[in-house]
Protein backbone atom coordinates (compact mmCIF):
# COMPACT_ATOMS: atom_id res chain seq x y z
CA UNK A 1 0.00 0.00 0.00
CA UNK A 2 2.89 2.50 0.66
CA UNK A 3 4.45 1.42 -2.58
CA UNK A 4 1.48 2.47 -4.23
CA UNK A 5 0.96 5.47 -2.21
CA UNK A 6 4.49 6.77 -3.18
CA UNK A 7 4.12 5.86 -7.13
CA UNK A 8 0.94 8.26 -6.82
CA UNK A 9 2.74 10.94 -5.16
CA UNK A 10 5.95 10.53 -7.87
CA UNK A 11 3.28 10.74 -10.53
CA UNK A 12 1.00 13.95 -9.41
CA UNK A 13 4.80 15.67 -9.01
CA UNK A 14 5.80 14.43 -12.19
CA UNK A 15 2.76 15.59 -13.91
CA UNK A 16 3.01 19.46 -11.80
CA UNK A 17 6.66 20.00 -12.62
CA UNK A 18 5.82 19.12 -16.22
CA UNK A 19 2.92 21.83 -16.44
CA UNK A 20 5.09 24.22 -14.39
CA UNK A 21 8.21 24.02 -16.99
CA UNK A 22 5.84 24.13 -20.00
CA UNK A 23 4.17 27.05 -18.46
CA UNK A 24 7.68 29.11 -17.86
CA UNK A 25 9.01 27.91 -21.61
CA UNK A 26 5.65 29.63 -23.32
CA UNK A 27 5.70 32.33 -20.55
CA UNK A 28 9.40 33.00 -21.80
CA UNK A 29 8.72 32.93 -25.33
CA UNK A 30 5.55 35.11 -25.25
CA UNK A 31 6.98 37.72 -23.21
CA UNK A 32 10.32 38.21 -25.06
CA UNK A 33 10.67 41.31 -27.24
CA UNK A 34 10.78 41.01 -30.87
CA UNK A 35 13.72 42.74 -32.37
CA UNK A 36 14.51 44.15 -35.54
CA UNK A 37 17.92 42.97 -36.83
CA UNK A 38 20.06 45.96 -37.64
CA UNK A 39 22.26 46.24 -40.37
CA UNK A 40 25.82 45.07 -39.80
CA UNK A 41 26.93 44.89 -43.35
CA UNK A 42 30.55 47.10 -43.60
CA UNK A 43 30.45 47.27 -40.06
CA UNK A 44 33.70 46.51 -37.62
CA UNK A 45 32.99 43.45 -35.40
CA UNK A 46 33.28 46.40 -32.41
CA UNK A 47 30.74 48.20 -34.29
CA UNK A 48 28.42 45.54 -34.67
CA UNK A 49 29.03 44.32 -30.72
CA UNK A 50 27.86 47.60 -29.80
CA UNK A 51 24.83 47.44 -32.26
CA UNK A 52 23.83 43.90 -31.26
CA UNK A 53 24.54 44.37 -27.44
CA UNK A 54 21.78 47.37 -27.73
CA UNK A 55 18.83 45.04 -28.60
CA UNK A 56 19.57 42.16 -26.22
CA UNK A 57 21.20 40.23 -29.98
CA UNK A 58 24.55 37.98 -30.29
CA UNK A 59 27.15 37.96 -32.50
CA UNK A 60 29.20 34.81 -33.91
CA UNK A 61 31.69 34.72 -36.85
CA UNK A 62 31.28 31.86 -39.18
CA UNK A 63 33.97 32.59 -41.39
CA UNK A 64 35.53 35.29 -44.15
CA UNK A 65 35.74 35.80 -47.95
CA UNK A 66 37.71 38.40 -50.30
CA UNK A 67 35.93 41.07 -51.07
CA UNK A 68 36.86 44.18 -53.28
CA UNK A 69 34.31 46.70 -51.75
CA UNK A 70 33.89 45.61 -48.32
CA UNK A 71 37.52 46.17 -46.68
CA UNK A 72 39.11 43.74 -44.55
CA UNK A 73 38.30 43.02 -40.93
CA UNK A 74 34.54 44.61 -41.68
CA UNK A 75 31.42 42.23 -41.98
CA UNK A 76 30.62 41.44 -45.43
CA UNK A 77 27.31 39.21 -45.20
CA UNK A 78 24.73 38.15 -42.28
CA UNK A 79 23.04 35.00 -42.12
CA UNK A 80 19.55 37.12 -40.72
CA UNK A 81 18.42 40.02 -43.10
CA UNK A 82 18.45 43.56 -42.17
CA UNK A 83 14.91 44.67 -41.23
CA UNK A 84 13.66 40.87 -40.39
CA UNK A 85 11.86 40.46 -36.60
CA UNK A 86 13.57 38.23 -34.21
CA UNK A 87 13.27 37.02 -30.23
CA UNK A 88 15.93 38.77 -28.07
CA UNK A 89 18.49 36.37 -26.79
CA UNK A 90 19.21 34.68 -30.94
CA UNK A 91 22.61 34.99 -32.44
CA UNK A 92 23.01 36.59 -35.61
CA UNK A 93 26.11 34.61 -37.64
CA UNK A 94 28.33 36.85 -39.89
CA UNK A 95 31.19 36.28 -42.66
CA UNK A 96 33.96 38.66 -42.38
CA UNK A 97 35.80 40.47 -45.50
CA UNK A 98 39.10 39.64 -46.58
CA UNK A 99 39.56 42.82 -48.12
CA UNK A 100 40.40 42.56 -52.06
CA UNK A 101 42.10 39.74 -53.92
CA UNK A 102 45.64 41.27 -54.57
CA UNK A 103 47.94 39.01 -57.00
CA UNK A 104 50.18 40.15 -60.01
CA UNK A 105 49.09 39.84 -63.04
CA UNK A 106 52.00 39.64 -65.32
CA UNK A 107 53.41 41.67 -68.22
CA UNK A 108 50.92 41.70 -71.17
CA UNK A 109 52.03 44.56 -72.80
CA UNK A 110 53.08 43.72 -76.71
CA UNK A 111 50.72 40.93 -77.06
CA UNK A 112 47.71 40.83 -79.11
CA UNK A 113 44.43 41.53 -76.93
CA UNK A 114 42.59 38.31 -77.60
CA UNK A 115 46.11 36.39 -76.10
CA UNK A 116 45.98 39.31 -73.11
CA UNK A 117 41.89 38.04 -72.59
CA UNK A 118 42.82 34.71 -72.20
CA UNK A 119 45.54 35.36 -69.47
CA UNK A 120 43.03 38.05 -67.24
CA UNK A 121 40.46 35.17 -67.52
CA UNK A 122 42.75 32.64 -66.29
CA UNK A 123 43.66 34.93 -63.51
CA UNK A 124 39.95 35.29 -62.62
CA UNK A 125 40.54 39.14 -62.65
CA UNK A 126 38.17 40.84 -65.14
CA UNK A 127 39.00 43.28 -67.68
CA UNK A 128 37.39 46.75 -66.81
CA UNK A 129 38.15 48.62 -69.62
CA UNK A 130 39.56 48.01 -73.16
CA UNK A 131 40.93 51.76 -74.31
CA UNK A 132 42.17 52.12 -78.06
CA UNK A 133 44.42 55.03 -78.84
CA UNK A 134 46.40 55.33 -82.31
CA UNK A 135 50.16 54.43 -82.04
CA UNK A 136 52.91 54.57 -84.92
CA UNK A 137 55.11 52.22 -83.66
CA UNK A 138 52.92 49.40 -82.07
CA UNK A 139 50.66 47.55 -84.35
CA UNK A 140 46.98 47.06 -84.23
CA UNK A 141 45.02 45.06 -81.80
CA UNK A 142 48.69 45.03 -79.43
CA UNK A 143 48.71 45.62 -75.78
CA UNK A 144 50.47 49.27 -75.06
CA UNK A 145 49.64 49.31 -71.76
CA UNK A 146 47.98 47.99 -68.93
CA UNK A 147 46.93 49.35 -65.55
CA UNK A 148 47.74 47.93 -62.84
CA UNK A 149 50.96 48.23 -64.46
CA UNK A 150 53.29 44.46 -64.58
CA UNK A 151 55.29 45.39 -61.33
CA UNK A 152 51.95 46.57 -59.35
CA UNK A 153 49.45 44.16 -57.17
CA UNK A 154 46.09 44.18 -58.76
CA UNK A 155 42.55 43.56 -57.57
CA UNK A 156 39.68 42.42 -59.58
CA UNK A 157 39.92 44.56 -62.32
CA UNK A 158 42.62 45.65 -65.00
CA UNK A 159 42.37 48.40 -67.65
CA UNK A 160 44.34 47.65 -71.17
CA UNK A 161 45.26 50.21 -73.52
CA UNK A 162 45.30 48.74 -76.89
CA UNK A 163 47.26 50.14 -80.45
CA UNK A 164 44.48 51.51 -83.18
CA UNK A 165 47.49 51.34 -85.56
CA UNK A 166 48.85 54.45 -87.32
CA UNK A 167 46.45 57.37 -88.01
CA UNK A 168 46.00 57.30 -92.36
CA UNK A 169 46.40 60.37 -93.65
CA UNK A 170 43.75 61.59 -96.14
CA UNK A 171 43.01 62.91 -99.90
CA UNK A 172 40.95 63.57 -102.55
CA UNK A 173 41.67 61.27 -105.27
CA UNK A 174 43.78 62.76 -107.75
CA UNK A 175 42.58 62.32 -111.73
CA UNK A 176 44.63 59.49 -113.62
CA UNK A 177 42.63 60.01 -116.64
CA UNK A 178 44.39 60.89 -119.53
CA UNK A 179 47.89 59.91 -117.63
CA UNK A 180 50.19 57.17 -118.65
CA UNK A 181 51.75 54.93 -116.44
CA UNK A 182 54.86 56.24 -115.60
CA UNK A 183 52.70 59.73 -114.43
CA UNK A 184 50.40 57.80 -112.79
CA UNK A 185 52.90 55.85 -110.57
CA UNK A 186 54.88 59.15 -109.79
CA UNK A 187 51.49 60.85 -108.64
CA UNK A 188 50.26 58.13 -106.50
CA UNK A 189 54.03 57.63 -105.15
CA UNK A 190 53.84 61.36 -103.84
CA UNK A 191 50.34 61.00 -102.20
CA UNK A 192 51.75 57.34 -100.52
CA UNK A 193 48.95 55.50 -102.80
CA UNK A 194 48.97 52.33 -105.39
CA UNK A 195 48.07 51.90 -108.59
CA UNK A 196 46.79 48.50 -109.84
CA UNK A 197 46.79 48.84 -113.75
CA UNK A 198 44.73 46.75 -116.29
CA UNK A 199 44.51 46.49 -120.43
CA UNK A 200 47.38 47.46 -122.65
CA UNK A 201 49.87 50.25 -121.88
CA UNK A 202 49.01 53.80 -123.10
CA UNK A 203 46.85 56.40 -121.37
CA UNK A 204 44.51 55.95 -118.37
CA UNK A 205 40.67 56.00 -119.56
CA UNK A 206 39.21 55.20 -116.09
CA UNK A 207 39.65 55.08 -112.73
CA UNK A 208 38.09 53.64 -109.09
CA UNK A 209 37.91 55.70 -106.99
CA UNK A 210 36.39 58.37 -108.61
CA UNK A 211 38.78 61.48 -108.83
CA UNK A 212 37.55 63.56 -105.62
CA UNK A 213 36.53 60.75 -103.49
CA UNK A 214 38.31 60.65 -100.35
CA UNK A 215 40.94 57.66 -100.08
CA UNK A 216 43.13 57.06 -97.05
CA UNK A 217 47.35 56.61 -97.83
CA UNK A 218 48.03 53.08 -98.43
CA UNK A 219 45.02 52.51 -100.70
CA UNK A 220 45.04 51.21 -104.04
CA UNK A 221 43.93 52.90 -107.43
CA UNK A 222 42.32 50.53 -109.85
CA UNK A 223 42.84 52.12 -113.26
CA UNK A 224 42.15 50.95 -116.78
CA UNK A 225 44.50 52.07 -119.95
CA UNK A 226 44.35 52.11 -123.70
CA UNK A 227 46.99 51.61 -126.40
CA UNK A 228 47.44 54.89 -128.06
CA UNK A 229 45.79 53.07 -131.41
CA UNK A 230 42.80 52.04 -129.41
CA UNK A 231 41.93 55.90 -128.29
CA UNK A 232 40.68 58.68 -129.74
CA UNK A 233 42.84 62.03 -129.44
CA UNK A 234 41.31 63.55 -126.73
CA UNK A 235 43.02 66.11 -124.33
CA UNK A 236 44.58 64.86 -120.50
CA UNK A 237 42.06 65.83 -118.01
CA UNK A 238 42.57 68.92 -115.70
CA UNK A 239 43.67 67.23 -111.97
CA UNK A 240 41.19 68.09 -108.88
Amino acid sequence: MNTLIRLTIFFVLFIAISVLAGYATFALLTTSKSIEVPDLKSKSLIEANEALNGVKLYLRVEGEDYDHSVPAGHILRQNIPTGNKIKEGRTISVLMSKGPRYQFMGDLRGIPLGKAEDTVAQSKVKINKVIEVHSDTIGPGIVISQRPGPEEKSGNDITLIVSKGTVATTYYCPNFIGKNPGQAEQLAASLGLKIDAAGAEGRITSQSPAPGTIVKQGERIHVVMLAPENQTEQPEQKEQ
